[in-house]
């Protein structure tokens, strides 16, 4: 967790260094921007709550209309945890998940204001996701006593690979990026699963 709040924290300098310092932004330039978002996902009837780290490259389609196809790279953690008390037995179950996601999507950079400081920018498109840990561990512990079991979910059925949509929207005001997006998979996350819901929002770093 202390990785997380340093990335955070690392974030808000450069956001706040940004907002302070003007830049015009090109509508029709290629462009990079890291983001670091939280994920809320349904996991198979399970929420999981976790972040999203990714690098995405947006490639100029027009000289004049600011159409992109933007990509990269994004790794998703998620995790769970929930506790019950059975005949004085306490139980602990913990969840966590972790993928690798290439987005595949079209983007609008619409800038805005007298010193084009600002842009909206719309993006749909679809993502690719190879899904590289599902682990459940549960804990049993009574009088002292306590056992507990890891299982892969990956040998309960969850697949290694889905292909999925979303669509978000952001606003970049200098080189700082707060955005927010929602998507599922058209593949299941396995056989009788869910298509695993998700939704992100959090902030970028445009270079």
């Amino acid at each position: 967790m202390k990785r997380i709040f340093l990335l955070v924290a690392a974030f808000a300098i450069l956001a706040c260094q940004s907002v302070s310092a003007q830049t015009t932004i090109d509508p029709t330039a290629d462009y990079n921007r890291a983001t670091l978002m939280y994920q809320h996902r349904s996991f198979d009837g399970t929420g999981t709550n976790g972040f999203e780290l990714g690098y995405i490259h947006g490639f100029s389609l027009s000289k004049t209309v600011p159409l992109f196809f933007q990509t990269g790279l994004k790794l998703d953690m998620g995790f769970s945890s929930d506790d019950a008390d059975v005949s004085g037995v306490k139980v602990t179950g913990k969840l966590k998940t972790m993928s690798l996601n290439v987005p595949l999507d079209l983007s609008y950079k619409l800038v805005f204001g007298e010193s084009k400081t600002a842009a909206f920018v719309p993006y749909a498109g679809f993502n690719l996701k190879l899904n590289t840990m599902g682990k459940m561990t549960a804990k049993a512990s009574y009088s002292g006593v306590s056992a507990s079991e890891s299982t892969s979910l990956f040998d309960a059925g969850m697949k290694h690979f889905q292909i999925g949509w979303h669509i978000g929207l952001g606003l970049q005001i200098n080189k700082v990026f707060v955005g927010a997006d929602f998507g599922t998979d058209f593949i299941k996350i396995a056989d009788g699963g869910n298509h695993t819901p998700t939704f992100h929002i959090g902030l970028g770093y445009t270079f």
